[in-house]
């Protein structure tokens, strides 16, 4: 373990604060913390609060688990007969707690983001953000794809608070987190701060920027629980089966089924990730981000051991640091070489800022020359064309991502920052084409 900071450098450079512990049959073997958090920059330790993004839908898998395993529930339940104001066209009556957990529920990756990250512009309560998913319509029948979509467990959040009678995170504190000694872990935004939660960093050209993305509370089901990696060792300790008295093997033995096989030894479960690695050993696990954080948990229990990364900054062109620090550990750990991790360099925002420049000078090129314009077809056919451009290049984006414009903004700003200036460029130089076209010719 003493060669893991050796795989930090290149990943630690760019990212302002971090925690890694790693446990083995049921102990805590290794700690390694660096940076600082956002805001008002504390030094990062083992206890600092960071947040888990889809990490977060596995502890809300345990809470279905410990409510089937106690009778509440059954994974056969129909969502029609849980939460009766959710319509889906018909549908809902054929969606049920076991495609909602796998994300076979028909609902698209796009129209999850579209309504779920609703949250992170306005304070939206978790009845009411579930309640507009009505406005969706499937796009596949319950149970034939599997489509990883936030809404589906917006949708089993919302299945908790109406089976318990109690608030998503007010459940989550006392028969969760308090079960697995995690205190100081916290689902609602007035937790978070009495625990010391700082919001982190997104990314602008690879340089941490203080993020302004407020906590969402109705995402915790998904998305915005927060803990520290030494909380986080407790979950660890859950899976190798050490962790509490107060969840029951049984509870443990449903929890950690494979529920849907997604390709060939590919599984989901209760909010968790079955595969193999190169050793042909199962692992555990789920990644997780939010616009200002990165997280990596696992466990490989045929060796009993398991680690969590939590990190302060994301962007989405730069997530594929942590599975590769994540697979180093893995490799340090049974005694092989790790590969290097390679640096991040933005080519694609480069190439977005010299587009823009180039747009740039020549709307200037166009405005200071005006007059000297002769009104040519070919004048006509580039203002038809840079309006045409102008106003499609954004629609495209949000088609090749299947991802709405606020949550491009929030997982990549300076992409969307980019994008949105060629637009205004194209459609502003494409106006004044037009306008020199068609103004008319001195007496």
């Amino acid at each position: 373990m003493d060669r893991i900071p050796g795989k930090v450098p290149r990943t630690r450079k760019k990212i302002p604060g971090a925690s890694i512990s790693i446990v083995s049959k049921g102990e805590t073997v290794y700690s390694y913390n660096w940076g600082v958090t956002g805001e008002d920059e504390q030094q990062i330790t083992s206890q600092t609060p960071f947040a888990l993004g889809s990490i977060s839908k596995s502890f809300t898998g345990l809470a279905i688990a410990k409510l089937v395993d106690e009778g509440k529930l059954s994974l056969e339940d129909k969502v029609s007969d849980l939460l009766p104001y959710l319509h889906l066209q018909g549908k809902e009556n054929s969606i049920t707690i076991h495609h909602l957990l796998t994300h076979t529920s028909g609902i698209s990756s796009y129209d999850g983001l579209k309504v779920a990250d609703l949250g992170i512009t306005e304070q939206i309560e978790l009845y009411d953000i579930v309640h507009r998913l009505s406005d969706i319509t499937l796009t596949h029948d319950p149970g034939s794809v599997h489509q990883y979509s936030p809404a589906n467990y917006l949708i089993l959040g919302a299945i908790i608070e109406e089976i318990t009678n109690q608030r998503y995170a007010d459940y989550m504190q006392q028969h969760i987190f308090s079960a697995l000694g995690m205190t100081n872990t916290a689902a609602d935004d007035d937790a978070a701060n009495r625990t010391g939660y700082r919001s982190g960093y997104q990314s602008w050209f690879g340089y941490p920027v203080k993020s302004k993305v407020a906590y969402d509370n109705s995402g915790a089901p998904y998305s915005t629980i927060i803990a520290s990696a030494e909380e986080m060792t407790q979950f660890i300790s859950l899976l190798s089966g050490r962790s509490s008295e107060k969840i029951d093997d049984s509870i443990l033995n449903l929890y950690t089924e494979k529920l849907y096989e997604r390709k060939s030894e590919v599984y989901y479960g209760f909010g968790l990730r079955h595969t193999k690695l190169d050793s042909g050993q199962n692992i555990i696990w789920h990644s997780g981000s939010t616009p200002d954080a990165h997280a990596e948990l696992f466990y490989i229990p045929e060796d009993d051991w398991g680690a969590i990364i939590l990190t302060n900054k994301n962007h989405i062109l730069e997530e594929t640091s942590l599975p590769l620090l994540k697979q180093g550990i893995v490799d340090i750990m049974q005694d092989n070489e790790p590969a290097n991790i390679p640096g991040y360099f933005p080519i694609f925002q480069v190439i977005l800022c010299i587009l823009v420049v180039v747009l740039f000078l020549w709307t200037v090129y166009l405005i200071t020359k005006r007059k000297k314009l002769k009104r040519k077809k070919r004048l006509f056919i580039i203002g038809t064309l840079s309006l045409i451009f102008g106003g499609i290049v954004i629609p495209s984006l949000i088609y090749m991502t299947q991802s709405p414009w606020r949550s491009i903004s929030a997982f990549a700003p300076d992409i969307a920052f980019l994008i949105l200036s060629l637009a205004v460029l194209m459609m502003s130089s494409g106006i004044i084409c037009l306008l020199f076209y068609f103004r008319k010719s001195p007496n």
